[in-house]
């Protein structure tokens, strides 16, 4: 009888992670035909506004996420009660500097890892990505900036690292606190696998092959960060620092000048490359010092 129930128990936890997923892409697409049809009532051009559709449908999403956010927090789980013990033990400067930290290392990872896919042909091949692209930047800058930069971060990071995280977290790790060295290094490897799983699925949401490589990789980083504050606020900042630099990439000349030679595009690469494992390790050491 004990094992059906465990075994039922651990089936309703695996569909409590499924669950949110299911839900979030749902209401994402039937705001978004809904709001495409009064738009082309309305006599407008959807490719052309369609940041400025999907800023909108982000914003009509985000409080069916955050309610299952606020059922976890309002009866806290193992990873909730994880995530406080964490924070509890960092000061207001740690948490000022992860915050800088983790947006400047979101920032330039995103520049490495763009320039990165930049030198495959994977973006030339996959048809899916170019179509992305083009909705990503159409709109104006205005919707791209509180769209993808500010708006779709948030709602994207409380459903990946805090309610599917979260969950799969719970479902893989039983205890808050380690008996013994062995249950801490037990509870170490369950938690990467959940940050891989949680990456995975991050990365597969995104429907094409570019994507789906950068975001796996962006989202190990971004659970690790939320991991080492104690917060969620560390992958929202490292998520709108990259996703910036890559609205600034597209609209402005700023980085402009790594596209005048090959050479000079393989050096900024590694140089963003060198710089990204720096600040890796400048996090790492700073959520390591005793307070």
């Amino acid at each position: 009888m004990n094992q059906k129930s465990n075994g039922f128990n651990s089936l309703m936890k695996s569909c409590n992670v499924v669950y949110p997923i299911l839900i979030y892409f749902l209401v994402m697409s039937l705001a978004m035909n809904i709001i495409a049809a009064i738009t082309v009532k309305m006599g407008g051009d959807i490719d052309k506004q369609y940041m400025m559709l999907q800023t909108i449908v982000a914003i009509i999403t985000f409080p069916f996420i955050y309610r299952f956010y606020r059922k976890d927090k309002q009866y806290p789980t193992v990873f909730h009660m994880h995530l406080e013990e964490v924070l509890q033990k960092k000061d207001k400067k740690q948490r000022i500097v992860n915050g800088v930290l983790m947006f400047l290392c979101g920032a330039t990872a995103g520049i490495m890892m763009n320039n990165v896919m930049a030198f495959t042909t994977l973006e030339e091949k996959s048809i899916a990505y170019q179509e992305v692209t083009a909705s990503f930047f159409a709109g104006g800058i205005l919707f791209e900036i509180l769209g993808p930069c500010l708006i779709i971060p948030l709602l994207e990071e409380l459903l990946y690292r805090s309610v599917v995280y979260g969950r799969l977290s719970d479902l893989l790790v039983l205890k808050v606190d380690a008996e013994s060295k062995e249950e801490a290094a037990r509870q170490k490897k369950y938690r990467w696998y959940a940050i891989l799983f949680t990456s995975l699925i991050f990365g597969v949401m995104h429907m094409n092959i570019v994507q789906f490589i950068y975001a796996t990789i962006l989202g190990i980083m971004l659970s690790w960060f939320v991991e080492k504050s104690g917060h969620l606020y560390g992958a929202v900042v490292a998520h709108i620092g990259a996703n910036l630099m890559s609205v600034l990439r597209m609209e402005t000349g700023l980085f402009r000048w790594m596209e005048t030679g090959k050479s000079i595009f393989i050096i900024a690469t590694v140089i963003f490359g060198i710089v990204t494992i720096g600040l890796v390790v400048l996090i790492w050491k700073n959520n390591t010092k005793e307070v």
